[in-house]
């Protein structure tokens, strides 16, 4: 089975992972289940799967960058926190990958259209984060707003 026919069925098994900062040495990796997907291990301490919506009004040319917020435990798990995985640098700016997995995938893939790939579904960096002993909230903002933008009308050469 792939990952198309699992969300054909009328019951499906989908959740989120997430990699932080995912091109480093020091790239967090986290997931609301415990799972490992082609050799590496999600720690399940996402406490909320996130939502994304988005917006364009086409009158008043405006559009509503997508922000998220992730809630992550921050208690010990295998030994190690996630504000201590973090480190002495700082969260700002780091990368954030969502994808969904469903019970058929076994990679996360490169965007290759391999069918047992992982779905990417939104890339961010981090906005601001607030962390205490309990929970760390990370707000992630979309930066396609900064890709997409042009002075209209665009001048031509």
């Amino acid at each position: 089975m792939s990952f198309n026919q699992d969300i054909l069925s009328r019951d499906t098994s989908l959740y989120p992972v997430i990699i932080i900062n995912k091109d480093e040495d020091n790239a967090i990796y986290i997931s609301t289940n415990s799972t490992t997907i082609g050799d590496q291990y999600y720690s399940p301490i996402l406490l909320n799967v996130p939502s994304l919506k988005e917006s364009i009004d086409i009158e008043k040319r405006n559009y509503k960058i997508s922000n998220i917020t992730l809630s992550i435990s921050n208690y010990e798990h295998n030994g190690e926190r996630i504000s201590e995985k973090a480190g002495d640098s700082s969260l700002i700016n780091q990368s954030v990958d969502i994808y969904w997995i469903s019970p058929s995938v076994s990679t996360i893939g490169d965007g290759s259209g391999d069918e047992n790939n992982a779905k990417h579904i939104y890339t961010g960096w981090v906005l601001r984060y607030d962390m205490d002993s309990d929970n760390v909230k990370l707000v992630v903002e979309d930066r396609s707003q900064a890709k997409l933008h042009r002075d209209v009308p665009e001048m031509l050469p």
